[in-house]
């Protein structure tokens, strides 16, 4: 049985009365939704007198660095394991459900007393713990809010600042493409309407999201746009980088952002795939399709998820050319199927 948010509320709240300690997980490759309702959750526990702190894998992505109250999030290369994250009483997962997207972090939440999941996306693993899945959600950044207005019930004080508002309205942007993609619903604009009384700077967010470039992402994207095969009457599109091409363009993860979602926007596209090599050789497939091709049922049976129109996964100990040509023959058994 998932529990439901009432139930994790009620937890969050008696960890809180305790003066104990929370630590909040977004998933590798912390995004605009996963790390902007990290960054909300904790700045929210914390006006509520708790000790709550985010910690992630990777430094945080350069386009995310207007975010609030970064001195909340630590790295995990930099943390003294034998300290902060022992104590904690409560471990928060955010945007994702199995520890394994935690990286190397997993074991911090695993240790944790108590463990809680909060996530909109439908996928192949489970965790144990408390759990709260809302797919109708938009984004990790709905569920939050909404969490943090019970808390506030719950404590009959207000919890919301204009930086916590200013962390999930980042979130919700992200996730909606700017309120554009069909995840968006009257309760997302509802919940926005919302943080909007708090004043957060909706043009900085979506500038910094969508449309502040670099000279190699320009550059880049051009490699790769001029590259793009089209198969099965053009219906499915995709892109590959490995890390030579990445080394050649001195880039890094961030100068891929927008690629995929851009394949999907020719007209006649389905789907659209990026493929790219990591750096400790595993592929990364990123997907993003239309309304005839269900891109996290299609993610599932390789160990990924998502939405039905954007979704991924990671495979390992398989060549960029293999997977390529082993994710390229199943989707067009699908759209021809």
């Amino acid at each position: 049985m998932i529990p439901t948010r009432d139930r994790i509320a009620e937890v969050v709240l008696d960890v809180i009365r305790k003066k104990e300690r929370i630590g909040i997980y977004p998933h590798v490759g912390a995004d605009g939704d996963a790390l902007g309702s990290a960054i909300g959750l904790a700045l929210a526990l914390r006006q509520a007198g708790a000790s709550a702190h985010v910690f992630v894998d990777e430094r945080v992505n350069p386009r995310l660095l207007f975010l609030p109250a970064l001195d909340l999030v630590s790295v995990y290369a930099d943390l003294d394991t034998r300290s902060w994250p022992q104590d904690q009483a409560l471990a928060v997962a955010v945007d994702c459900t199995e520890p394994e997207r935690l990286g190397c972090r997993q074991e911090l939440y695993r240790d944790a007393p108590i463990q809680a999941a909060l996530d909109h996306h439908v996928s192949s693993g489970e965790s144990g713990g408390l759990r709260l899945i809302d797919p109708l959600a938009s984004a990790a950044g709905e569920i939050i809010f909404e969490l943090i207005k019970d808390l506030e019930q719950l404590l009959g004080q207000p919890l919301l600042t204009q930086d916590a508002a200013m962390a999930l309205m980042t979130a919700i942007v992200s996730d909606t493409g700017g309120f554009v993609y069909s995840n968006t619903t009257a309760r997302t604009f509802a919940i926005a309407a919302q943080l909007m009384a708090y004043d957060p700077d909706l043009r900085l967010i979506t500038y910094r999201l969508f449309h502040e470039s670099t000279k190699t992402q320009l550059r880049l994207q051009g490699e790769l746009f001029s590259n793009a095969q089209f198969l099965y009457d053009d219906r499915l599109v995709f892109a590959r980088v490995d890390q030579k091409l990445m080394q050649q363009f001195s880039a890094t993860d961030t100068d891929l952002d927008g690629i995929v979602s851009e394949l999907r926007s020719v007209s006649g596209v389905e789907v659209a795939f990026m493929f790219r090599e990591l750096a400790d050789g595993a592929i990364r497939v990123n997907i993003r399709s239309n309304e005839n091709f269900h891109a996290s049922d299609f993610a599932r049976p390789f160990g990924g998820g998502g939405h039905a129109k954007a979704a991924g996964m990671t495979i390992r100990h398989r060549s960029l050319h293999d997977v390529v040509d082993l994710v390229v023959d199943q989707a067009g058994q699908w759209l021809n199927g």
